[in-house]
């Protein structure tokens, strides 16, 4: 993809999907200014695919109608060959998913401040697109649909933009949803889009609220083995209170929270415009400054690259996740009896995230499978062995008094942790 068009130049890709890939490239004029865009293009196997095209068509259509700071700003739609693509404004900096990913590897939660702001400007860009109107006054009936982390992108400069309006809900839309397919990432869906309702505003904004419980508390809220156990987890809307896993959560913020995440969509937030507004009274209230300048510096520090990630001990990050698990009464605490020793190794970038899956899957065989050495393939690169030393006495002790089963167990549940972080982080 040399080029996309004679006014494009397309310098590396800078990200990709199932559906689409995203280049960072130049919008080059006459007179040879070039501006930085983002050029996103529907992938050569789905070209043929009409309705996958008319969906991108309508988020392009929809899209260049939004002009607001906290939505990423459409500026062309064009077509090469039987290749559709878009140039977008280029955000400096990175996705949500990213940063908060990235919190929990150097162990720096989101401050209350910087995490309600991110939520206040995500609940603004939401606003605007519930709220954006045609030539003649009427309503566009806009719904995202996919508010997720992925989707949100935050700029070093401390800018908040919600992008990706390929699964919006809006009048406009030339091409027509299956009434019996739920769209989105299962696990930031609400309630009622898992048993098959007509989304609208309040769908959006229980996704903001996954979003900052997420942030505070350093995991994610709905997650299981499978797809379809996420759905059900949603459809339950069971939510534990943030102040149970993080100390500095108050009251206030934890009703905020609940209210967002109210099962029932009569008790939950009915604007984003309350969402935004309340959040900025409990700033208010407790006294907290919450700025861009705030912001950009967290993002910062976050993405300098010259932060090592932490050396995490498994075994420690395994007790911390099953006391918090059994706190909130998410876990037995019989579970704890599995022979999860910490051994002699240490996993690189290990997170919260990764041991909360590894709980979910202690299965024998599983063990079984990881602690076979020659089906490792290129996981011993994610674990590192302490000295020399301290190995050879493990070894000794573990030799002279435990049980034969012991070790392939440990190894085994290590390997699944490193597997479980690399998945995290991809």
């Amino acid at each position: 993809m040399a080029s996309v068009h004679q006014r494009y130049r397309i310098i590396e890709k800078i990200d990709a999907g199932g559906m689409a890939e995203i280049y960072r490239g130049a919008a080059v004029s006459m007179d040879g200014f070039e501006k930085s865009v983002a050029i996103k293009r529907i992938l050569p196997s789905l070209t043929q695919d009409a309705k996958f095209v008319a969906m991108f068509l309508d988020e392009a259509r929809l899209s260049m109608q939004l002009n607001h700071a906290n939505v990423v700003q459409i500026l062309d739609l064009g077509k090469v060959g039987e290749t559709y693509f878009m140039s977008m404004e280029l955000v400096d900096g990175a996705n949500l998913r990213r940063l908060m990913q990235r919190s929990i590897d150097l162990v720096r939660p989101f401050p209350i401040n910087v995490a309600c702001f991110i939520a206040m400007e995500m609940a603004k860009g939401l606003a605007y697109a519930h709220e954006k109107t045609d030539a003649q006054g009427h309503s566009l009936g806009i719904v995202h649909r996919d508010v997720s982390p992925p989707n949100v992108l935050v700029s070093r400069q401390g800018e908040v933009k919600i992008t990706d309006f390929g699964l919006a809900k809006a009048k406009s839309n030339v091409s027509v949803s299956d009434s019996d397919v739920v769209k989105g990432k299962f696990a930031y869906l609400s309630p009622e889009v898992v048993d098959g309702k007509e989304p609208d505003a309040r769908a959006d904004i229980y996704a903001v609220g996954i979003i900052l419980w997420e942030m505070l508390c350093g995991r994610r809220l709905f997650v299981a083995r499978t797809d379809m156990e996420t759905v059900e987890l949603v459809r339950k809307g069971e939510v534990a209170k943030a102040g149970t896993l993080r100390e500095d959560v108050d009251e206030d913020l934890d009703k905020l929270l609940q209210r967002a995440l109210a099962k029932n969509v009569k008790r939950r937030f009915q604007s984003c415009r309350e969402v935004e507004q309340d959040l900025a009274g409990y700033l208010a209230k407790r006294g907290l400054r919450a700025t861009a300048a705030d912001l950009a510096n967290f993002v910062r520090e976050m993405l300098d690259e010259t932060q090592q990630q932490e050396l995490l001990d498994v075994g420690t990050l395994l007790r911390h996740e099953m006391d918090e698990l059994a706190l909130v009464g998410q876990l037995d605490l019989t579970v704890g009896q599995v022979p999860l020793k910490p051994a002699d190794l240490k996993a690189k970038s290990s997170s919260q995230f990764g041991v909360g899956k590894l709980l979910d899957r202690l299965d024998g065989q599983a063990l079984d499978e990881l602690a076979d050495p020659g089906a490792a393939g290129g996981m011993a690169d994610m674990l590192e062995p302490e000295t020399a030393q301290h190995q050879a006495a493990a070894s000794a002790a573990a030799a002279k008094g435990k049980p034969a089963w012991l070790v392939p167990v440990a190894v085994g549940a290590l390997l699944l942790v490193a597997v479980l972080a690399w998945w995290a982080t991809r």
